[in-house]
């Protein structure tokens, strides 16, 4: 009998690693990196300063589904710590800023040949920033809580991939948002391209480990402006590390 089970396992085990050889592309990826975030923010509301400067780690977790017709559903979500630090005046700098980035995108497949592919699409973001004004003056707030800013983006987003070789590819996305709802401490509000202008574009070296594994390195640049009595801008730069977990 336990030459059976045994002889059963074996055959069990050659079958999944032929079909694992078979079905080299995956339909699913997992993606965890970290990386170095360096960020300048403009808010004449926050305070009376030029500009805020800001940097520190930056966490992203992403899950990409390809369809059947070889589209690209993708949920990010990333989370940023830092200090807004200002040289101008020191003592209203922000010790503690957080920001959550949550992302939907779905995009179709446009070109698709052996090395080269175009997706194109739309994405939804929510960006949920907070403020802890402890250690600033009490007279450069309307309130006595934490500062709070909740933004909701729509754009549209295009992604070019080249495929150096069997194991190198690298890959270009550019994201134009368009519609933004904004609620916060400050205002609520909704702005369009007229009063409301965004960019992110990001570009990515994937190297392929394994069939299950890839390893990846990427830059991306944000930046967002309002058109506003209080000035709002906000540019980021941010290099990333990560791996990617194909199943």
């Amino acid at each position: 009998m336990k030459i059976y089970i045994f002889a059963f396992f074996c055959i069990s085990s050659l079958y999944l690693n032929a079909q694992d050889k078979i079905n080299t592309k995956k339909k699913n990826q997992l993606e965890l990196s970290t990386g170095y975030n360096f960020g300048a923010l403009k808010n004449l509301t926050l305070a009376p300063l030029s500009r805020y400067e800001y940097n520190g780690l930056y966490h992203q977790l992403k899950y990409t589904r390809t369809t059947t017709k070889e589209n690209l559903f993708e949920v990010k979500l990333g989370y940023l710590n830092s200090e807004l630090t200002s040289d101008l005046i020191p003592e209203l700098n922000v010790p503690y800023y957080s920001k959550i980035v949550l992302d939907f995108s779905y995009l179709k497949r446009v070109l698709d040949t052996d090395r080269f592919s175009i997706h194109a699409g739309l994405q939804t973001q929510t960006n949920i920033s907070s403020f802890s004004k402890f250690g600033l003056k009490a007279d450069l707030f309307s309130r006595k809580d934490d500062v709070f800013d909740f933004q909701q983006k729509l754009g549209i987003t295009g992604r070019f991939k080249f495929k150096i070789n069997e194991r190198q590819s690298m890959s270009s996305t550019l994201t134009l948002p368009f519609l933004m709802w904004r609620t916060s401490t400050f205002e609520e509000n909704f702005y369009s391209l007229n009063r409301y202008q965004s960019i992110f574009w990001s570009t990515e070296y994937t190297y392929k480990l394994s069939n299950h594994f890839d390893v990846k390195a990427s830059y991306n640049f944000n930046y967002d402006r309002l058109q506003i009595s209080n000035a709002y801008r906000e540019l980021q730069h941010q290099i990333n590390l990560g791996v990617n977990f194909k199943f």
